[in-house]
């Protein structure tokens, strides 16, 4: 049903972050942006202006992007990895956000993936699409793990779901 591939919108936001937490082969991973700042104090690096995350299997695009580091405790230094790497705590999309993998497309005005625990929560006026077919809430979540989402309404901005079906006989 489409509702499942709506999800897999999402899951195109967690590619950055996959291939250090399993241990797979990594892909060039391309960043565009017109300022870039690195921040020691909060351990993170900013993307500022005109963001473009472009990737062979999904893009994203954002005002800004925070790349937040895990600190190992010792006076904010960054956590590093067995191979070196640094490990990445969360990703923080925001400002006019779409997320693009095939022909399915999410938007909101802010996406944070947590990497270990891989939740992705889309806020402000999230759309997830698939073709014709979307949903919409207050806040969407999807747990990659589990390969569930959970799509939020209130009272200014209920649920909504469009699926297209073919028509009565």
């Amino acid at each position: 049903m489409k509702i499942i591939a709506i999800g897999l919108a999402l899951a195109c936001f967690t590619m950055l972050g996959q291939a250090q937490a399993q241990g797979q082969g990594q892909v060039p991973v391309k960043i565009l942006s017109d300022q870039m700042d690195y921040v020691q104090e909060n351990n993170t690096v900013i993307f500022r202006g005109n963001v473009h995350v472009d990737r062979e299997d999904f893009q994203i695009w954002s005002d800004k992007l925070t790349v937040f580091m895990e600190s190992s405790g010792e006076q904010g230094q960054m956590s590093m990895g067995p191979d070196g790497s640094q490990d990445i705590e969360k990703l923080l999309a925001e400002g006019s956000v779409r997320i693009e993998r095939d022909k399915q497309v999410g938007t909101s005005e802010k996406a944070t993936y947590w990497t270990k625990r891989g939740v992705v929560v889309m806020e402000g006026n999230p759309v997830l699409k698939d073709g014709e077919s979307s949903i919409s809430g207050k806040v969407i979540t999807y747990h990659l793990e589990d390969n569930r989402g959970v799509v939020e309404g209130g009272e200014s901005q209920r649920v909504q779901a469009i699926f297209m079906a073919p028509p009565a006989p």
